[in-house]
């Protein structure tokens, strides 16, 4: 990762943030004041044009690609009746999207009662009550087909397209509406859930020991791999093999505030194509919970973290918006990077943790993925 295209890419990530918390004000105002608010109110002036245009993609040093859809006129008033009555309220929420039937992990999260489960529906997803009527023992559950989620948030919902990973900022959305305290960012094949409970008053944990000259570290060797190299989705394929980004790691209990936890995953790690063509998968780390501590990243390091299975802290929650105009598989790495830049601007930090979930990969064609994940490879270097 370099800070030329980090800085490149900060300008789409403000954009989508912006836009964001625009929209956590406007939600929270008088209903009856938001019916009265349209598309119109987004309309340019004379020196903008009236639709929008979407880039499909980036290089550097400007935002350059074909179009791949315009931002439609959303003229119709705002409608609420889908959600009128809702008083589903939690402090601890859990976000996903998907296409699949309720998985183990959906079943383990929708009977936990110190949990809200919010089902962000996609063009794929099972019919809700179809998809509500498979889970056992359903607690505090919310399920947002298409239609309540362009009548929640009309203007973001028309922007963000159909069979995209970025529904999810549907479902962040909801969450923060709806008293989020911590949002457990998590894909529906991972098994488990990061113990909040380790962010204690006087926690240990393991970061840089001295001054470090580089802007990027590779976190996977600390958490015990058999394998020569070893390297999470999002590290620059340049270094894939750079041992100086395993610096040496010490204890610390100084305080720090941590913005977002990322958990490792057993089984079937996170990691990019290219890996799973070379590399024997599945895998476990060696690291336990009980074995190894956290790995918490000094101000100006990054390291590339998922949606996959990730914990977010409140002071976070601005920075959760995913970038709609790149594929899933890209979406969520720029996210992390983006995110980094701005938790050090606010002296968070980004915390690694040994494996608390397990995955059990849903299907996929690695050779897909491989040309799916093409940003990451060329621009994140």
């Amino acid at each position: 990762m370099r800070n030329s295209s980090l800085l490149t890419c900060v300008a789409v990530f403000f954009a989508i943030s912006l836009l964001y918390t625009v929209y956590n004000w406007h939600v929270k105002t008088d209903p009856n004041k938001c019916e009265h608010i349209s598309g119109s109110s987004f309309k340019s002036g004379k020196h903008m044009p009236t639709i929008q245009k979407f880039i499909s993609g980036l290089s550097a040093p400007v935002f350059k690609g074909d179009i791949f859809r315009e931002r439609p006129d959303i003229s119709r008033p705002r409608q609420i009746s889908h959600v009128k009555d809702d008083t589903l309220n939690c402090t601890h929420w859990a976000v996903m999207t998907t296409i699949y039937s309720p998985s183990s992990a959906v079943q383990l999260l929708a009977a936990d009662s110190t949990w809200c489960l919010v089902i962000a529906a996609d063009t794929k997803t099972p019919k809700k009550e179809v998809y509500l009527s498979a889970i056992k023992h359903p607690v505090n559950v919310k399920f947002l087909t298409l239609e309540e989620q362009d009548a929640l948030y009309p203007e973001i919902s028309t922007l963000i397209p159909r069979a995209h990973f970025g529904r999810k900022n549907i479902g962040y959305l909801y969450a923060i509406h709806h008293g989020a305290k911590l949002i457990w960012d998590f894909d529906d094949d991972n098994l488990g859930v990061v113990n909040a409970n380790i962010l204690h008053e006087n926690w240990k944990y393991l970061t840089v020991c001295s001054e470090y000259k580089y802007n990027l570290l590779n976190p996977y060797p600390y958490f015990v791999v058999n394998e020569s190299y070893t390297w999470p989705r999002g590290i620059p394929l340049e270094d894939i093999r750079n041992k100086d980004i395993i610096p040496k790691l010490c204890q610390s209990s100084r305080p720090i505030k941590v913005g977002v936890v990322q958990s490792l995953a057993n089984l079937q790690p996170d990691v990019d194509a290219i890996y799973r063509f070379t590399r024997d998968t599945p895998f476990n780390f060696g690291a336990t919970t009980e074995s190894h501590l956290p790995v918490v990243l000094p101000a100006g390091v990054y390291a590339p973290f998922n949606a996959q299975a990730t914990l977010w802290m409140e002071p976070a929650f601005k920075y959760l918006a995913l970038p709609i105009s790149v594929h899933g598989r890209v979406s969520d790495i720029w996210r992390s990077y983006f995110t980094e830049f701005f938790l050090y601007r606010e002296n968070m930090r980004l915390a690694f943790v040994p494996p608390y979930v397990t995955q059990y990969r849903n299907v996929h064609d690695i050779l897909g993925d491989f040309n799916a994940e093409n940003d990451i490879y060329q621009i994140d270097a």
